[in-house]
């Protein structure tokens, strides 16, 4: 938020009666021209479920599409840019003992995704680690628990000992 605004950006959102209404979410995305869309992959299933029964215009001012906080269905990237296709879509993801965003993935509109889309590699100043159960790191291609390190990670929890002796 802080560094969008310090360039001179503006955030968009929604009436909060409208909160959860495609219809207005495309109203603001087209009067607001907007060039970042920023939510959970569901939200942008509701926008092209609606933009697919109401329009087929194309919106040329969006050039970044950020998709976190969940797993992203690997057709959506691809249909969403027949509709923003000057957009660059990325997954992001990390974790709330971390920066938001820990991890970064560029989505590329030729690779067919059988499965997922992949998580990423770590944004600048940040590590991730797969650690099996003794806190080792795993070679590739084995199952273990991911861990996040450096300057996106927190200290702990305010004023909670136990959990962040639990978690950190």
């Amino acid at each position: 938020i802080f560094g969008l605004l310090s360039v001179g950006g503006s955030i968009i959102l929604p009436e909060h009666k409208r909160s959860n209404d495609p219809k207005h979410w495309l109203e603001l995305l087209t009067s607001h021209q907007a060039t970042i869309w920023n939510s959970v992959p569901a939200q942008l299933q509701l926008l092209h479920a609606y933009m697919q029964d109401t329009t087929t215009t194309l919106h040329k001012k969006l050039r970044l599409v950020f998709l976190s906080g969940d797993w992203i269905p690997v057709t959506l990237p691809k249909q969403m840019a027949h509709y923003f296709e000057e957009a660059q879509f990325i997954s992001l993801g990390g974790a709330t003992e971390a920066a938001i965003w820990s991890i970064y993935y560029p989505i590329d509109m030729n690779t067919a995704y059988k499965n997922s889309i992949p998580y990423g590699k770590p944004l600048a100043n940040q590590n991730f680690y797969v650690l099996n159960k003794e806190l080792e790191e795993c070679p590739d291609w084995t199952i273990g628990d991911l861990y996040i390190g450096g300057e996106g990670l927190a200290t702990g929890y305010l004023h909670d000992e136990k959990n962040t002796t639990a978690k950190f």
